[in-house]
């Protein structure tokens, strides 16, 4: 793969194309946890395809020829109905609901209209050198330079008062293709609201819409998520509990989670592809009605703590990140277009010994045992206990994070005269506690065969034997020892 590096031009502020409210918004009880709390990287690739579509026109300067002034003034346009996104994060002094201390005051945005970070950058390289993949996926090629430099991003893990977007658009050699390289604030949005924020900035550029009469508007409404003032002491009615939040008891022979202790340049990250002859060891030894999602993470979980090397009695967890837009029920269901978070941790919990003694089928059904229906009931207990709390942290000892980002950009579709080439979230340059997270992917391989792609990051000595764990059990050769 090509590496190369990106002339930055200087870094703009682009507002909304018209006048937005000034006002305060409120952030939901979900969004306002500290485990939200940084900013998320992400890339999307896009080549010259075969369509004469439509591009968006903006008046009297006409950037039709230029993805650069294709995006920016797209984005523009999106920033009407996105306004929010447009402004900065404030924190009040406030005390959790009941009268309790909790993890902070109250964040809002203040809707000040100042605009997303927007920078336009060339790379000496074509497309095609990054990658044969139909579409790219991960990892990504000297990726750092798609993205906002580090120094203008800042600390990944602060977000008061900073810029909530901040954008790169790259142009690749002789205009065959771009790339929007994004952080977002994971606090005003997770990656399905970013996935409709630059689904807009697409249609706007095709022409699909004029700005005044977006199909599916963005929808604030936080309020729906949180937990109303009058109720002055929540009650945790459901009978599920929320153990995310909760520590874990420490074995006697560990202070500290090794992961946090390992300074960050030490920390390496590393992609795994799983393709379908890995999937058919690992399938061969668990019950055929695990998907492939619970099958890599179980076998993620289980190589990782045995990479770590945990002492056999401490507790170890497996935390899936899960979207509630698809299985909350909710009555009334939220507004569509809205794009606030809904993630709801979901976690599975053994200690290192079983984990890693037992066979594959075992971490499997441990995954599986957790899973559950995100009801009203569920998510009222929810939010009555992270108002209770106020803003808790997600408990990351002995924790692995797995955040199912696959497909979040299919729908971007031509943008002009250039058509989607793949992309996705990346763990790069985010906070010590993100770079915890290891991202699900899909991606094609070979004739047009799927596989998982995952990231995974740890310590250097640890990744090495992680390595060898994660062959053993994918690998026909030694599967049988190794499950």
């Amino acid at each position: 793969m090509a590496i190369f590096t990106a002339h930055r031009r200087k870094a703009e502020l682009v507002p909304p194309a018209r006048p937005t409210p000034h006002e305060h918004k409120p952030l939901s009880d979900i969004d306002t946890q500290r485990g939200l709390q940084f900013y998320t990287a992400g890339v999307e690739f896009f080549r010259r395809g075969h369509h004469t579509a439509a591009v968006f026109s903006g008046g009297d300067d006409d950037n039709s020829g230029d993805p650069v002034g294709i995006i920016r003034a797209a984005l523009a346009e999106a920033l009407v109905s996105f306004y929010p996104l447009a402004g900065r994060l404030r924190e009040f002094p406030v005390v959790a609901v009941g009268g309790r201390g909790g993890g902070g005051g109250k964040l809002v945005v203040e809707c000040t209209a100042e605009g997303v970070v927007f920078v336009e950058a060339d790379a000496d390289v074509r497309l095609q050198e990054l990658g044969h993949g139909q579409p790219l996926g991960p990892p990504y090629p000297c990726v750092e330079e798609l993205l906002c430099s580090n120094d203008l991003v800042g600390e990944p893990d602060v977000v008061v008062g900073k810029p909530l977007i901040f954008m790169q658009v790259t142009r690749f050699r002789n205009n065959e293709g771009f790339c929007i390289g994004y952080h977002y604030c994971h606090s005003i949005t997770d990656a399905f609201g970013m996935a409709q924020l630059l689904h807009t900035v697409c249609r706007l550029a095709r022409g699909d819409d004029d700005g005044e009469s977006l199909n599916d508007p963005p929808v604030w409404e936080r309020d729906l998520l949180a937990v109303a003032p009058r109720r002055a002491s929540p009650r945790i009615r459901h009978v599920v509990e929320h153990p995310a939040y909760d520590p874990l008891p420490v074995s006697s022979a560990a202070a500290k989670d090794v992961v946090w202790t390992t300074p960050r340049e030490q920390m390496v990250t590393r992609y795994f592809h799983l393709g379908p002859t890995e999937m058919a060891v690992m399938r061969a030894h668990v019950p055929s009605s695990a998907t492939v999602f619970e099958l890599v993470t179980a076998a993620l979980w289980r190589c990782r703590a045995a990479a770590l090397g945990y002492a056999a009695a401490q507790r170890v967890r497996v935390l899936v990140m899960s979207s509630a837009r698809w299985s909350w029920k909710r009555h009334p269901p939220l507004p569509r277009g809205f794009y606030g978070n809904l993630l709801v941790p979901q976690v599975a919990e053994a200690t290192a010994g079983e984990l890693c003694s037992w066979p594959l089928a075992h971490a499997v059904e441990l995954v599986r045992r957790r899973k559950f229906a995100v009801t009203d009931e569920y998510m009222r207990s929810m939010l009555d206990m992270l108002a209770r709390r106020g803003r808790p942290f997600f408990n990351l000892d002995w924790t692995f994070v797995v955040a199912d980002a696959g497909g979040l950009g299919r729908s971007l579709g031509v943008v002009g005269r250039w058509e989607r080439a793949g992309g996705g979230l990346t763990p790069v340059g985010q906070a010590t506690a993100a770079s915890m997270y290891s991202y699900y992917e899909r991606c094609k391989i070979g004739a047009g065969e799927e596989a998982a792609v995952v990231s995974m990051c740890l310590p250097a000595p640890a990744m090495e034997r992680f390595v060898r764990e994660i062959t053993g059990c994918s690998n026909t050769r030694s599967a049988k020892s190794a499950m």
